[in-house]
C-alpha cells in the first residue's frame, strides 16, 4: 500500500532515563559521544512497519558501531524491536527513543494513521449453480476493499488462496484498482467436491491484517457431475465436413436429476461449428446443438458444452489434409484482402467492390479471382481500394476512389490506368494514388484537397501528374491523405496533410510540395523502407530500427518528428496500416504495434501496444501486410506444405480473413481453401 505523508505537529519534552545493562551493552572502551536517529518524525499506516536506524559517533566525530536500545512511549500505538523495526498497532501518537552507553538521541514522534483498508467484502460475484471438477469459474472472483469512510481503497494487496479442493488461482496476489476492487481467476480442483478460496488483505509483511473487517473473505463452490454425454462422442469424420451424428448431452443437478430449461453453450475447436451454439435443455434435460461440422485441423477436435462453470468435452477424430492458399504477395485494405498467386493471377476476399470481381453482392467470405484475368507483379491496398503493377508495366486499380481513368473514380473490377508510362510501383491512398515509373520519377493523381499529389497545388487531377522537385525515388508510399518517397541516400520526403505531424518535418502545417523528414536527433536517419497509414508514417532504417511520426496512438500525443520505437528486434521489412503496423526480422518473426481492438496485432490480446510486440505462435513469414483492422502475411517454412501460404488475423466482419466460421482471430491462422 502506498503511504500518504503528513506533517506531524509534535512537541516532545521528555526526561530520559539512563539505559540499563541488559548484557548487550557496549564495552567500557567504546563509548558514544552522540547518538542521532536517522529518521525524522513520520506517519505510518496501521498494520505496517518501518525500520529505524541511528548513527553513533565518538568524541572525535567518527562513526562507531555500538548497540542501541529502542523504546516506544505507548506500546498500544506502536512497538519497536531490538533492531529498530516499528510495528504500527493502532491509531495515535507515540514517541520513539534511542539510547546507548554514554549518549541518548533526540526522540522522534510516530503517528499511526488508518487511511487504508478497513473492510473487505465479496464484490459482484455470484457462485455458479453448476460447476465441474477442473473447470475455470466462468466469472472472476472479486473483492472490494473500503476504508473507514466507506470509500474504495486503491493500491491494497489482496492474496487469493485455494484452501480446499486443490484448485489454483491467477493471479495469487492482486492489487486493488481505483474502485477498490481486486480480482482473480479461479480454476477448481480436479476432483468433484468442496472447493474453498480465501481472499485476504495483506500488510507489507505479506500477513493478513487482523483488524480489517471480514478479513479474509471466503468463497465456496461444490463441484459435481453436471453433464452426461448421451450421443455423439468419439466420432470419426473428415475436416471441414459434418459428422454423421448430431451430438447431445444431458444436464443434471447436484442430486443427479435432469434440469429443464437450462441454456447450454457449445464451442467447437479448430474453427469448427455447430448449427445452434446456444440451446436450452428440454424436459428430459437434453440439449443438442445440431450438426457438428469439423474444423480444418486434422487429428483430435473437441466440442465443449458449458453451463456456467460446468463443462463437458466431446471428442472427434478428423481425417484429411487442408488445402491452403498459396501466394507470392499479399495486400490488405479496409475490410478486404488480396493476394498475387504463384501464376501472377489475383484473388481477393472481403467487402465489395474491393474484391474486384464485379459481382452484385456485398461481400466475399472466401478468396475469389478478380475479373479480367490480369497478372500482377506487385499489389498494394489502401483504405478504399487496391492498385497493382502488371507484368506489362501497366497500373490496374479497383474499388472506391481508385481513379483509374478520367471517367470515373469508382470501379468494381481491375481497370487499367489510361497512361503510356511504363510503371514500376504504385501506392494507393484514400482518394489518390502515387506511382513511380521505371526511371524512378514520381507521379500522383486523384483528389488533392490537402496537397497529397505533391505538385504544389490543391487541384485534383484525373491523370498522373509529376511530383514537384524532380526527385528520383527508390520507393513511394501513400497514407490516407499524404504520401512519402525515399531517395537513394536513405532520406525521406513527405507531402500532403500534416494535421498530426505525419509529414515528420517538425510542424503540423500542410505541404503541397515534398518536404524533408527531420531526424529529430543529432543522428541522421537513413531509411531503407517507409510505410504510411491514416494519420501516421513509419520508417525502417538501414540498421533495422523503426521510427514513427504523426498520431502514434488514439490518445496522442502527436509526434512531429521521427520517434524511435523501443524494441530489441532488428527488422528487415515494414508494413503500415490505418492505425497499426507490423515488421519482420530476418528469420521471419513478426512483431506488430498500434491499435488492437480487433486482435490485428496477433499477440492473442486486444490490448493496444506502443512498441513492437511479438506476434503469437510459431509461424514465420516472408511478407506481411497491415490493413484497417486486420493483418495478412505469407509464411516462410522449410516444409513445402507450409511455405508460401497466406495467414490472416484480426477482424472478420465481412470475410476479410477469408473464412466464414469466425468473427475474428487474435492470432495468425492459415487460410484454408478446402480439402486436398
Amino acid at each position: 500500500m502506498s503511504r500518504r505523508h503528513f506533517a506531524i505537529p509534535l512537541a516532545i519534552t521528555l526526561a530520559l532515563a539512563c539505559g540499563g545493562n541488559d548484557g548487550t551493552g557496549p564495552s567500557q572502551a567504546l563509548e558514544a559521544a552522540s547518538l542521532t536517529i536517522d529518521q525524522s518524525s513520520f506517519p505510518i499506516e496501521r498494520g505496517f512497519h518501518q525500520t529505524l536506524t541511528a548513527t553513533a559517533r565518538d568524541k572525535n566525530g567518527a562513526t562507531i558501531s555500538i548497540p542501541v536500545v529502542w523504546r516506544s512511549s505507548d506500546e498500544r500505538v506502536a512497538v519497536v524491536d531490538l533492531n529498530g523495526r516499528v510495528t504500527a498497532l493502532d491509531t495515535g501518537v507515540t514517541v520513539i527513543t534511542a539510547s546507548t552507553l554514554g549518549a541518548e538521541a533526540q526522540p522522534i514522534g510516530i503517528r499511526v494513521v488508518w487511511q487504508g483498508a478497513a473492510k473487505v467484502a465479496a464484490y459482484q460475484y455470484a457462485a455458479p449453480s453448476a460447476a465441474t471438477g477442473g473447470s475455470t469459474v466462468n466469472d472472476s472472483v472479486r473483492v472490494r476493499v473500503t476504508g473507514l469512510d466507506g470509500r474504495p481503497t486503491p493500491n491494497v494487496r489482496v492474496a487469493f488462496t485455494s484452501s480446499a479442493g486443490g484448485g489454483t488461482v491467477s493471479p495469487a496476489v492482486a492489487t486493488t484498482d481505483a474502485n477498490g476492487v481486486a480480482a482473480t481467476q479461479w480454476t477448481l480442483g480436479p476432483v468433484n467436491g468442496a472447493n474453498t478460496l480465501a481472499a485476504a488483505v495483506l500488510a507489507d509483511d505479506d500477513k493478513p491484517l487482523s483488524f480489517v473487517d471480514a478479513n479474509p473473505v471466503t468463497f465456496s463452490i461444490t463441484t459435481f457431475n453436471a453433464f452426461t454425454d448421451v450421443v455423439g462422442d468419439h466420432q470419426v469424420g473428415t475436416i471441414l465436413s459434418p459428422l454423421s451424428t448430431a451430438p447431445s448431452i444431458r444436464v443434471l443437478d447436484a442430486s443427479g436429476q435432469p434440469l429443464a430449461g437450462v441454456r447450454v453453450t457449445f464451442t467447437a475447436s479448430a474453427e469448427g461449428r455447430v448449427a445452434s451454439p446456444s440451446v436450452a435443455t428440454g424436459a428430459d434435460g437434453i440439449a443438442s446443438p445440431g450438426v457438428w461440422t469439423l474444423g480444418d485441423t486434422p487429428g483430435d477436435q473437441t466440442l465443449v458444452a458449458r453451463v456456467e462453470s460446468a463443462s463437458l468435452t466431446l471428442h472427434a477424430t478428423a481425417n484429411g489434409a487442408p488445402r491452403f492458399l498459396a501466394a507470392t504477395r499479399v495486400a490488405a485494405s479496409d475490410s478486404a484482402s488480396c493476394a498475387i498467386l504463384p501464376d501472377a493471377s489475383v484473388n481477393c476476399w472481403g467487402i465489395e467492390p474491393k474484391v474486384g470481381d464485379g459481382a452484385a453482392v456485398t461481400q466475399r467470405n472466401v478468396p475469389i479471382p478478380v475479373s479480367g484475368a490480369i497478372t500482377l507483379a506487385s499489389l498494394q491496398g489502401s483504405q478504399s481500394h487496391f492498385c497493382g503493377v502488371g507484368n506489362d508495366q501497366s497500373i490496374y486499380c479497383w474499388g472506391k476512389s481508385s481513379y483509374p481513368n478520367a471517367a470515373t473514380a469508382d470501379v468494381a473490377v481491375p481497370t487499367r490506368l489510361s497512361s503510356t508510362v511504363a510503371w514500376a510501383q504504385v501506392a494507393p491512398g484514400y482518394a489518390h494514388n502515387c506511382a513511380l515509373d521505371t526511371n524512378k520519377a514520381a507521379y500522383c493523381w486523384g483528389a488533392n484537397g490537402t496537397g497529397q499529389l505533391g505538385d504544389g497545388t490543391t487541384t485534383g487531377r484525373a491523370q498522373p501528374a509529376p511530383v514537384s522537385g524532380n526527385f528520383q525515388f527508390t520507393s513511394i508510399v501513400s497514407g490516407a491523405f499524404h504520401s512519402c518517397g525515399l531517395v537513394a541516400d536513405g532520406s525521406a520526403y513527405c507531402w500532403g496533410l500534416n494535421q498530426t505531424g505525419q509529414l515528420g518535418d517538425g510542424t503540423t502545417t500542410m505541404s503541397s510540395l515534398p518536404t524533408a523528414v527531420k531526424s529529430g536527433t543529432a543522428e541522421k536517419l537513413v531509411f531503407q523502407a517507409l510505410g504510411a497509414g491514416e494519420q501516421w508514417t513509419c520508417g525502417l532504417t538501414t540498421t533495422g530500427r523503426v521510427y514513427c511520426w504523426g498520431l502514434l496512438s488514439s490518445t496522442g500525443p502527436q509526434q512531429v518528428t521521427p520517434q524511435l520505437l523501443t524494441t530489441t528486434a532488428t527488422f528487415t521489412s515494414l508494413s503500415v496500416g490505418r492505425a497499426h503496423a507490423c515488421a519482420l526480422t530476418a528469420d521471419g518473426a513478426a512483431s506488430c504495434w498500434g491499435m488492437n481492438a480487433s486482435g490485428q496485432l496477433g499477440d492473442s490480446t486486444t490490448t493496444a501496444r506502443s512498441a513492437p510486440t511479438p506476434v503469437a505462435g510459431t509461424l514465420r513469414f516472408k511478407a506481411i501486410a497491415a490493413g484497417f483492422r486486420h493483418t495478412c502475411a505469407i509464411t516462410a517454412s522449410p516444409d513445402p506444405e507450409q511455405d508460401g501460404k497466406v495467414a490472416c488475423w484480426g477482424a472478420n466482419d465481412v470475410g476479410e480473413l477469408g473464412v466464414t466460421t469466425v468473427k475474428g482471430r487474435l492470432t495468425p491462422r492459415l487460410l484454408v481453401l478446402g480439402i486436398k
